[in-house]
């Protein structure tokens, strides 16, 4: 048995390595999934397989491990091949796309300002409910989150749709915008201490480093396990910051020596993200006897996402990682998530490894989105967008993750076809005489 398990535990390290390195190659967003099922899942459950440093069933291990390398083999057979057709800087000098490729100057400004007053808006309303900056907290945010539709829930839709505006400013030569669009997400981060809003300032960096890179060298590989490893550091550091309290307390009281040592206990205790893959450990060793599991409600809700709970007709079920909260007896109404491997068990018990079909065609889908699209700015905008949603999925949070692009695509669509609409009504009506044509028209 323990021959075994330590065999398809190297199994299914190797197949996650692989994936990530053939997601990199293609310049995929698909890597921002894999990475994070790597630093979640692939390599820790390696060392539990070696150390046993959780206390579960040895025959529970090895279920894991095979669950994990039916479900890579069938998105390995399932995943396109090809390289997308995304943006190329390996042979260029510096960062900086060709002025033609700048189009859509209306959708672009359009864009930016949803952004800042998205962000203004987030951020007033957040510290005015309270009551002032300095009170700020991570505690007191979550408390005034508010339901399904709200203003709040449409601004972040707005600010996430438009994360990407950061890059495209700094490939266009506009660095002064690029640097507003970071300051403006380290802001966020800053007043909410949500982890979640450090992602598009990761993707940011990472993408830029990956455009440059025309193969994957050594030096490649240790840049990214530095930015693994920083990544995993900053997280966990951001968690030891909002344990302090108010933006005032934690401003007083933070210190290296307290950041550092919390960091340290966090990994030491397997709490927070390096230990989320023990939950599904428990949901195999109890085969999933659980109310909700086995039904597939992540994915019923995600075939629903456009249709509000409220008005689903009770046909859209509750959010699964609330059943998967109250499965590990969290308090009424918390929520857990496993990772994408234990919530692909969750939802539908062995039947789970079949999703390596599911996700290998998702991933497939977004590359070719990318690749249609004519100009950088949406391929830019939809890269981001689902790079952002790839991490939260292969956290686990699956549902909230896909919300997230489902709504950001929608609405980058619905904009795309309205600016269109307007400028062929501009050019009929200026045909007919009754709109002048500009200056620079002319």
């Amino acid at each position: 048995m323990v021959l075994l398990s330590v065999l398809f535990g190297i199994i299914q390290f190797g197949l996650i390595i692989y994936i990530l390195y053939k997601e990199v190659e293609r310049k995929s967003p698909a890597m921002f999934l894999w990475a994070t099922l790597f630093l979640m899942f692939g390599f820790p459950h390696l060392i539990t397989v070696i150390l046993s440093d959780i206390e579960y069933k040895e025959s529970t291990i090895l279920k894991a491990s095979i669950f994990v390398t039916v479900f890579c083999v069938l998105y390995l057979i399932v995943r396109h091949k090809k390289k997308i057709d995304f943006i190329d800087l390996s042979g260029k000098k510096g960062f900086r796309i060709d002025n033609d490729e700048i189009t859509y100057s209306v959708f672009e400004t359009l864009c930016f300002v949803f952004l800042i007053v998205s962000a203004i808006a987030t951020l007033i309303g957040s510290i005015k409910a309270q009551g002032g900056i300095m009170n700020t907290s991570w505690a007191s945010g979550i408390a005034i989150e508010r339901g399904y539709v709200n203003y709040q829930a449409l601004l972040s839709r707005l600010i996430y749709m438009v994360s990407g505006l950061s890059l495209y400013y700094f490939l266009t030569n506009r660095k002064d915008k690029a640097a507003v669009v970071l300051l403006i997400q380290l802001l966020m981060v800053i007043i909410s201490r949500n982890r979640v809003q450090t992602l598009p300032i990761f993707i940011f960096f990472i993408t830029l480093y990956l455009l440059k890179m025309r193969r994957i060298l050594l030096k490649h590989i240790v840049f990214g396990v530095f930015v693994a490893a920083s990544a995993i550091y900053i997280l966990y550091a951001i968690r030891a910051f909002r344990w302090l309290g108010s933006l005032s307390d934690a401003i007083s009281n933070v210190s290296f020596e307290y950041i550092n040592s919390m960091v340290i206990r966090f990994i030491k205790d397997k709490s927070g993200e390096m230990g989320l893959r023990q939950w599904f450990y428990f949901f195999i060793e109890n085969n999933n006897d659980f109310e909700g599991f086995n039904r597939g409600y992540s994915y019923i809700r995600m075939l629903m996402v456009y249709i509000p709970s409220r008005f689903s007709l009770g046909l859209k079920p509750s959010s699964f990682d609330i059943y998967m909260g109250e499965a590990i007896g969290m308090e009424t109404g918390s929520s857990m998530h496993p990772t994408l491997f234990g919530d692909c068990f969750a939802n539908l018990n062995w039947l789970g490894v079949l999703l390596g079909v599911f996700w290998a065609a998702f991933a497939n889908v977004f590359d070719n989105m990318i690749s249609k699209k004519k100009n950088s700015f949406h391929k830019i905008l939809i890269f981001f967008m689902i790079s952002y949603s790839y991490v939260v999925i292969g956290r686990g949070s699956v549902y909230n993750g896909f919300e997230g692009t489902a709504w950001g695509v929608l609405i980058l669509y619905l904009m795309d076809i309205s600016l269109y609409r307007f400028k062929e009504a501009k050019v009929k009506w200026r045909f007919m005489g009754k709109f002048p044509a500009s200056n620079s028209e002319k």
